[in-house]
């Protein structure tokens, strides 16, 4: 029996694998636990025969690399949910560790507002500690000042012109700076911001044109297998319009081949009828012919009389005699009734038709001319005025 090479290929190595399971799996039960189960190891396999192999050993062998198939898909399995596990995990801390930058930079801004706000709680407090000292030491002054009032009035004044000024300055430069950090926040902040919504559009970017690209693949996919199941169709209608057509042909060829049978067989019967019924016509005219020997004789008969003088009572008796002879040879059908048909013969001295032609209706004449074929020959002519004869043919079917 032939066998296909690439499945005897095939099923060569899968009982090669199979064999070197089992070999291997009876050494490890040998050498190890009971319980533990045998691993399979892919090796290198020759092609041979399967109908080499004994049936009994063919069967264990197959079982055996059922088995190898079935722990192989199970490892596969296996290692494709540590992927995804893996794979989930690794999104988690991805997620777990976004989460925690963020909050430990919202936790450092809070404390840097805090620290900003105690300092200047603080530096509030100094000055109006401060504010609070000059008042006294002003009190003090002015206490000691009565005395030389006029004198230390001015300086006084001065001094007052002189810290109101710092102080003014010391706020605008507080000011400024105030203004300077929170547009230095402020801008820290907007740029901080901007690179989150950066981060954020190139991830939403990446995850839509990753989907967009599994999308296409999926649509391309699907228009792939749409476009195979399309042609699949078209190839079966074709085929089956195909069928279909050469059944309609054949069909047509056996009906016309029939209908061609049945018109020979038809045309053949119709032949072999006209060919009994001219037989027949030809019999009775010789016998009507033989009829107008005996009647006519050689052409020198003077006793044959039909009123008028003998001469041309003969001549009419041989006309007559003619006119009816053609009659028994002349095929006529309902088509022909009544038309009219003027038949002229020439005939030499010994009865020969030498010349025929016929006027009228073309149907009648095709007839008359035709019974004329068949007769051939005529009896001789009483006389010379009998060489040429006229005979008008009227069908009365």
């Amino acid at each position: 029996m032939k066998v296909n090479f690439t499945s005897a290929a095939a099923i060569s190595v899968l009982l090669h694998v199979a064999l070197f399971i089992v070999l291997f799996a009876g050494f490890s039960l040998s050498c190890e636990d009971k319980n533990k189960k045998p691993t399979a190891t892919l090796m290198h396999a020759t092609v041979i025969d399967p109908s080499q192999l004994p049936k009994r050993k063919r069967g264990r062998q197959a079982s055996a690399a059922e088995e190898a198939r079935k722990q192989e898909a199970a490892r596969r399995q296996q290692e494709e949910e540590s992927r995804k596990a893996a794979e989930q995990k690794r999104i988690a801390d991805i997620k777990k560790a976004e989460e925690q930058r963020k909050a430990e930079e919202q936790k450092k801004a809070e404390e840097q507002r805090k620290a900003e706000e105690q300092k200047k709680a603080e530096e509030q407090k100094k000055a109006e500690e401060q504010k609070k000292a000059e008042e006294q030491k002003k009190a003090e002054e002015q206490k000691k000042a009565e005395e030389q009032k006029k004198v230390e009035e001015q300086k006084r004044i001065e001094a007052e012109k002189k810290l109101a000024l710092e102080k003014k300055k010391k706020e605008e430069e507080a000011k400024k700076k105030a203004e300077e950090e929170k547009k230095k926040k402020e801008a820290e902040a907007k740029k901080k911001a901007e690179e989150e919504k950066k981060k954020k559009e190139a991830e939403a970017k990446k995850k839509a044109e990753e989907e967009k690209k599994k999308k296409e693949a999926e649509a391309k996919k699907k228009a792939e297998e749409e476009k195979k199941k399309k042609e699949a169709e078209a190839k079966k209608k074709a085929e089956e319009e195909k069928k279909k057509k050469e059944a309609e042909e054949k069909k047509k060829a056996e009906e016309a081949k029939k209908k061609a049978e049945e018109e020979a067989r038809k045309k053949a019967e119709a032949e072999a009828k006209r060919k009994v019924d001219e037989e027949r016509m030809r019999k009775q005219a010789q016998q009507a012919e033989d009829d107008l020997f005996k009647e006519l004789g050689d052409g020198g008969n003077d006793d044959v009389t039909a009123g008028g003088s003998a001469g041309t009572s003969r001549e009419q008796q041989y006309g007559l005699a003619v006119s009816d002879t053609i009659k028994r040879y002349w095929n006529v059908d309902r088509s022909m009734n009544g038309k009219t048909g003027i038949l002229s013969l020439k005939i030499n001295d010994q009865g020969q038709i030498t010349s025929q032609s016929c006027s009228g209706d073309k149907r009648v004449c095709e007839a008359a001319l035709r019974a004329v074929t068949i007769i051939g020959n005529l009896p001789k002519p009483p006389s010379a005025e009998c060489h040429d004869i006229n005979i008008k043919l009227i069908p009365r079917v």
